[in-house]
């Protein structure tokens, strides 16, 4: 059975747009990546990849994003013209989301890649855990499964009230075949012995803030940071930097620029306020990297008996002493590096995960009622 799917995210932003490209590589469907956070719009072909955008107007807190209005009806001409059998949405981060899931009459589909222990200044925090609640239980109501990349989550979900049937376990992925270790010459390009690295998007969920202050207290001569990846918050981070040397900002890098950084350094520091599951935690361990990190989404079971170190305090000072230490004990850190590549390869397979969203994709397509033209009119109810 051929599928065509439209997969709706982010535009080359973070964990979230990774997660869909892995996906869309894998699965054996037509898809259309319909994206409504930049400033691009229509059709375009690029990296093999189909895409449809939306602009957006403008974003909060860079999470949630607003559209143009009555962009539905573009979504729509898409899905007629291309025969759209299902819908997958990454989270209803887009106003004209709110359209597709209510006026469509296609299996669809919502994963929850947003994070639940969001560490913020307390009224932030409250705003955006009561935002959340109330976007992920109405949209559980309208969608026919709610796809939970961290299944700790799905106990709090059915607090919530949403229905216990709806909610599937599907885990992220690490492409371990690209992500793994190898020779670079990025410590000579820097004229630096010891390099510490830092990529994702430069926004207050990462707390690179704390990294950098951080980075002012080691006491490891001839060491260097680079951060990898752009955000709202360049402006202020390098502000805070100041005339540092020693702080490298690299912007957007390819996938190989990247794993000339990543296979080239020390440690991967990765101190965020919250995550969803941790993919970059994931990609760090993967390349043999031994990885600081916060307790947050999947760190404890990723770097769990002893694959990595899990911040405690979560202070400059605590992330500054086991920069330190991993410097100056090599075996330590390779040892930890090893045994982190190790657990990923084993545990979590992009494959693996696409195969089972595939299977869900086909159950879905499979139990929808076809009108007499053969398009799907909602699945059948039990």
């Amino acid at each position: 059975m051929d599928m065509n799917i439209t997969e709706i995210t982010t535009y080359k932003v973070g964990g979230i747009y990774t997660h869909v490209t892995e996906l869309v590589k894998r699965i054996e469907a037509n898809s259309i990546i319909i994206t409504g956070n930049t400033k691009e719009s229509g059709c375009q072909k690029e990296d093999g990849f189909n895409y449809f955008h939306i602009p957006a107007l403008v974003s909060i807190w860079d999470i949630f994003f607003i559209n143009l209005p009555f962009r539905y009806k573009k979504i729509e001409e898409i899905h007629k013209k291309n025969d759209i059998d299902l819908i997958h949405l990454h989270g209803p981060m887009f106003t004209f989301c709110n359209e597709v899931i209510h006026k469509t009459r296609l299996p669809t589909i919502m994963t929850t890649h947003y994070v639940l222990d969001f560490r913020g200044n307390r009224i932030l925090e409250f705003f955006y855990k009561l935002v959340i609640k109330w976007v992920t239980l109405s949209t559980s109501r309208s969608v026919d499964k709610m796809v939970c990349i961290n299944e700790d989550y799905i106990h709090i979900y059915v607090g919530w009230g949403v229905d216990p049937d709806k909610l599937v376990y599907i885990p992220n992925g690490i492409d371990s075949e690209k992500f793994s270790p190898g020779i670079s010459g990025i410590k000579q390009v820097l004229g630096c012995e010891h390099l510490l690295i830092f990529w994702g998007r430069l926004s207050y969920q990462k707390n690179i803030k704390v990294l950098i202050e951080a980075f002012k207290q080691i006491e490891t001569p001839h060491t260097k940071l680079a951060i990898v990846g752009e955000g709202p918050d360049i402006r202020k981070l390098k502000h805070l930097v100041g005339t540092n040397e020693n702080v490298i900002f690299t912007g957007y890098l390819s996938d190989d620029e990247l794993l000339e950084y990543a296979r080239g350094s020390d440690i991967a520091v990765l101190p965020s306020r919250a995550e969803s599951w941790g993919l970059v935690v994931g990609e760090a361990m993967a390349c043999e990297l031994p990885v600081i990190t916060s307790d947050v989404g999947k760190a404890r079971e990723l770097l769990g008996d002893g694959r990595g170190i899990i911040l405690e305090a979560e202070t400059s000072a605590e992330i500054a002493r086991h920069i330190d230490h991993l410097l100056n004990n090599k075996e330590v850190a390779e040892d930890m590096g090893r045994r982190s590549r190790k657990f990923v390869v084993e545990n979590y397979g992009w494959d693996e995960v696409a195969r089972q969203t595939e299977e869900l994709y086909r159950t879905l397509i499979g139990k929808a009622d076809p009108d007499i033209n053969g398009k799907y009119m909602g699945l059948k109810r039990i």
